[in-house]
């Protein structure tokens, strides 16, 4: 017969020695964990990058863009594109939008050269650096340091205006399809172009402003309809306003190449085709690549030294018949 006291000892010591094996095995699960979780490294926090695009009626533009995302995120940021109208007040708005989401670094393209300081100081204030691409804006405005990447437009428009002229005849009137008011890139090309003119005896006669759109290109064509027998060559801005020249010149029946010859900043598909075609007769094609590629490296830079100033010109090429097709 069994003792029921023997019984519950036995069953004590059983249950002592099941429950220490079960805590020793909890332990252990515990210590292997933590040791796993010391071997794993905690995923990087990549910076972040604020980009502030405007909707344009410019292929070339939004290729910019979608270059500048693309390089950035390979180059390790994490990119948080901020698609605005064409105005200024819409990009300070969005700037500001960044700036109280605290990302590491701001690109945008000013639309005009000045306007900022408010919204420069409130950046500054934050400690978050702004970088200006493509288009620049006044030196006043830039307080302790100067961030920008862009092209020497100027030096570009004089090569341009010199080869352009070279195709046509000497008796015929230049008119320039001018870019935004106020803007860095159209008073850099304006001044190349009539440097460059300059030095072949020749002067602008007419400049309209085209604001980069298509359809004003061709309403200024149109609108010189009846001058277009005094007008040998055009000089477009961008690439919108060109393919909306050339529109209005075709419907009108002259032949670009022959009875006038374009030039156009740029380079976007469109217009490139147009260039292999002959119906622009001088390209100024500007690398975004490039653009992008430096302006990720700029980025970088300024989040190490907010304070260190720079001013990378990118390069651009002028391409004519002979040396682009």
């Amino acid at each position: 017969m069994i003792d029921k006291g023997d019984g519950m000892r036995a069953l004590g010591k059983l249950s002592s020695r099941t429950i220490g094996v079960i805590g020793l095995s909890i332990v252990t699960g515990i210590l292997l964990l933590w040791l796993q979780m010391e071997e794993i490294e905690p995923e990087p926090q990549h910076p972040v990058m604020g980009i502030v695009s405007t909707l344009a009626d410019d292929q070339r533009k939004d290729a910019q863009m979608a270059e500048l995302i693309q390089t950035a995120e390979q180059d390790g940021f994490d990119v948080l594109p901020m698609p605005v109208e064409r105005t200024q007040a819409s990009q300070i708005e969005a700037i500001r939008a960044l700036i109280v989401y605290q990302v590491d670094v701001i690109v945008f393209v000013p639309l005009v050269e000045d306007g900022w300081e408010n919204v420069m100081h409130e950046a500054d204030t934050a400690g978050i650096p702004l970088l200006a691409i493509d288009k620049s804006m006044e030196d006043s405005i830039w307080g302790q340091a100067k961030h920008y990447v862009g092209y020497d437009y100027c030096t570009l428009a004089e090569q341009a205006t010199d080869a352009l002229i070279q195709h046509g005849p000497s008796n015929k009137g230049v008119i320039e399809l001018y870019g935004t008011l106020n803007s860095y890139d159209a008073r850099e090309i304006a001044r190349g172009c009539r440097e460059g003119l300059e030095l072949q005896g020749k002067e602008i006669l007419y400049s309209l402003c085209g604001d980069g759109m298509r359809s004003r290109g061709y309403e200024i064509m149109e609108s010189l309809q009846d001058h277009l027998d005094e007008i040998g060559y055009v000089i477009c801005h961008n690439d919108a306003m060109a393919l909306g020249a050339l529109d209005y010149l075709e419907e009108s029946g002259r032949i670009p190449g022959k009875d006038v010859f374009l030039c156009a900043f740029g380079g976007g598909e469109d217009t490139y085709d147009a260039f292999k075609d002959g119906r622009i007769q001088v390209l100024v094609q500007l690398d975004d690549r490039m653009l992008a590629e430096k302006a990720s490296q700029a980025a970088y830079k300024m989040i190490a030294a907010p304070r260190a100033s720079f001013d990378w010109i990118v390069s651009g090429k002028v391409l004519t018949k002979g040396n682009g097709a």
